[in-house]
This record gives C-alpha cells, structure tokens and sequence, in this order.
C-alpha cells in the first residue's frame, strides 16, 4: 500500500474554484504515483476561508469563519476521494456542532462517505484564543486499507491515546501536525517515533509549513512530513520509513506493510507493545526512600 502524507503550505485564494483546482492537482499527483492514502495537516482546511483579498483577523472571527464552509469543504474532499478511488485525511479545520467547535478532521472513503475525529486535547492557544472545545471520543476507522486511528498533532504526545487505539487493532496511526516554531514542531514528530517504538506500528505524520500573511492562525508553521517504524528485524534501523526536507511543500509517499511493520510485536528484539502491561504493576504505587 502507498502512503502519501502532505507537507503542505496554505495560501489565499482569489476565490473557491482556485482552492477546488489546488487540492484536485495534489490529490491527482499523489493518485498518480499510487498512493492509496493522503494525509493532509492538521488546519489545513483553514485555506479554505483564505479566500479573497487578504485580510487579518482575531482568532475567534477565524474559527466562526470556518463555521460557514465547514460542509463545502468537507464535500469537496469527498468527491476527490472519489473522483480518484482512494481515502483522504482531509485537512483538519475548526467544526461547529451543537452549539461546540472543536478541531475536527474527516476521513474521506472512496464512495464518497466520511467519518470524523475530534482533537481530544487543545494547546493552550486552541482554549485561549480560538475557543474550541475538546472531542470526547476516540475513533478507529475500519476501511478496505486497514484499521486507521487518528491523533491530531498534541494529541500524539500522549502515549496512553496511541496505546488504546493499538490494542483497538490499528493498524496504523496518522498525525496531522501544525506547529509555528521548532520547539513544537520537534515534540509532536519525537512523540511519534516514539509511538511508533511502543505500540510497534506505523505512525504517519503530515505538517503545514510555510507562512500566511494576514491570517492569525495561519501566521507561521514548520514541519517535515514523514513515515515513522519500530527500529527493528527487516525495518530501518533509525526507524524513519521516508521523509521530506523540512519546511518544503510536497508529498512525502512511501510503499509499506503495516503487518509487516507491526510484525515485531511477535517477533522482535523487543517487545514494548507485549510488556506495555508490566507496567501498571510497578507504576500504581511510588514508594518514596530516603538516601
């Protein structure tokens, strides 16, 4: 199976149909070279409210912007799963539902239907300046590619989310990342090397990068697009799959086997996934020693 996961840069728009022809050319390259899945960035769908003259907004008028396109967009990656017979992680965008807004991303199937994962844990900038509320559930999606879960980008440095959706049978974990500075940018790609050593899958980790004049949220981002192993038998021994150069907008597409990536739960020189357990007997109670 080929994974496609995007470092993507967002930009203004001169109107919707130039947004529509942008994501048409990046989802028909990816689909061109094989690939079965695309992973966009976390916020990515904000681009699709950078749509006229430039003009700078305060966070909370960008996320009730969102509110307006939230279903067009959502549509639109839809009919490109479509069109091109394959799964889109369409880029995460502020959604508004009963009264709440979270930060919400969509995986969109090959006929045309699609299912959602809400950010479980905000940034500080997310619950201060945005406004958005928490997701409450977590989701495996079941497809014809394998089990997928999702964490979005902060999501990921917490370890006991990765290993609930590990023990549900994913059989891969998909990161879509938007950080403005290394510091964050660094957290979220070695939280998920390191999910990928506990849980011993695949962990696929799609940023945004570049920087959007005018627009709050969007102001600047860096990352590097990658697909993460266990560094084990028949793997690579730095446990990187593949990845792009930081800070350029591309695809970074890999051909790999989940089964096989997984398979060192069974067969490795280590096996963090089986022993994850025997922790919970040591970790219960601390015991404090006086030296």
């Amino acid at each position: 199976m080929k994974i496609a996961a995007a470092a993507y840069k967002p930009e203004w728009h001169e109107n919707w149909a130039s947004l529509e022809v942008k994501l048409d050319a990046w989802v028909q390259d990816a689909a061109s070279q094989g690939a079965q899945l695309l992973v966009f960035p976390e916020y990515a769908g904000l681009e699709a409210v950078l749509i006229g003259a430039p003009k700078d907004r305060d966070p909370l008028a960008w996320t009730r912007a969102c509110a307006d396109i939230q279903g067009d967009f959502i549509a639109l990656n839809q009919a490109l799963a479509k069109k091109y017979n394959l799964h889109i992680l369409a880029g995460s965008l502020p959604w508004r539902a009963n009264d709440l807004t979270t930060n919400m991303v969509a995986l969109c199937g090959p006929d045309g239907a699609s299912e959602f994962q809400h950010k479980l844990i905000l940034t500080p900038y997310e619950r201060d300046e945005m406004g958005l509320s928490a997701g409450k559930e977590l989701c495996l999606f079941d497809t014809r590619l394998g089990k997928i879960g999702v964490l979005i980008c902060y999501d990921s440095e917490f370890p006991l989310f990765a290993r609930a959706l590990a023990e549900a049978g994913a059989d891969m974990i998909l990161v879509p990342s938007n950080t403005d500075f290394p510091a964050g940018q660094t957290r979220v790609r070695q939280s998920c090397r390191a999910r990928a050593i506990e849980q011993q899958c695949l962990i696929v980790q799609a940023p945004l990068v570049g920087d959007v004049p005018e627009c709050t949220v969007l102001d600047t981002q860096t990352g590097r697009a990658a697909l993460f192993c266990p560094p084990d038998h028949g793997l690579p021994s730095n446990g990187i799959i593949a990845q792009g150069e930081t800070d350029t907008s591309a695809w970074v597409i890999a051909d790999v086997d989940p089964k096989a990536i997984a398979a060192p739960r069974q067969s490795g020189q280590v096996g963090n996934f089986i022993h994850w357990v025997e922790q919970d007997q040591r970790v219960k109670t601390v015991t404090t020693v006086r030296v």
